[in-house]
C-alpha cells in the first residue's frame, strides 16, 4: 500500500494556508470587536475557541512572527531579484562554425 504523498505545490499551499490561519486567529485574538463579530457569545466566560486560547496564552503566536517576517523578506527579495535579472537566451561568445585564425 502506497502512502499518500502530496506534491510540492500542495505542500506549499497547505503551509501557506496554515500560516494564514495562525495570523488570522492572532488578529481576531487582538481585536475584541472582531472576535464578537465572529462569535455572538465571545464575551461569555465559558466561551472557548482558538482566539480565546491565544488570548489566555495557551498558544504562543508571538514567537512565530519574527520567523514569518524573515521569510517574507527573504522570498520577497529573491522574487524581486529574479524579475530584474534576465538570463540571455543564447550564448553568442561561441560559434561552432568558426575556427581560430590561422
Amino acid at each position: 500500500m502506497k502512502a499518500w504523498n502530496p506534491g510540492k505545490f500542495a505542500q506549499a499551499a497547505l503551509a501557506s494556508l496554515l500560516i494564514a490561519l495562525v495570523l488570522l486567529i492572532s488578529v481576531v485574538a487582538a481585536s475584541p470587536s472582531l472576535h464578537e463579530l465572529i462569535h455572538a457569545d465571545a464575551g461569555d466566560a465559558n466561551h472557548h475557541c482558538a482566539a480565546t486560547e491565544f488570548i489566555k496564552g495557551q498558544v504562543d503566536s508571538v514567537a512565530v512572527a519574527p520567523l514569518i517576517l524573515g521569510l517574507v523578506i527573504l522570498f520577497g527579495g529573491v522574487s524581486l531579484l529574479a524579475e530584474t535579472f534576465l538570463w540571455p537566451l543564447a550564448d553568442y561568445r561561441f560559434s561552432a562554425s568558426r575556427a581560430p585564425p590561422v
